[in-house]
């Protein structure tokens, strides 16, 4: 049988989840802003953006920070 993952969802406006809301490596998803996020090793709340959103800056450079984590 196959296990479930559930992640934390937020349903009332575009906020982030507060830091305690989710502990280190849980996720969270707002569904109303298309956003996953997620609280790193050092307790930043960070997130993925909808791919159909323009990314800033900040967002491209964290998200290629992620990635480049991630591939090694």
């Amino acid at each position: 049988m196959a296990n479930k993952v559930l992640i934390k969802k937020k349903t009332d406006g575009a906020g982030a989840p507060g830091e305690g809301d989710v502990d280190a490596g849980e996720l969270a998803i707002n569904t109303v802003s298309g956003r996953l996020y997620f609280k790193d090793s050092s307790n930043n709340i960070k997130y993925y953006a909808d791919s159909t959103q323009s990314a800033t800056t900040d967002d491209a450079t964290a998200l290629a920070t992620s990635l480049a984590i991630a591939l090694g």
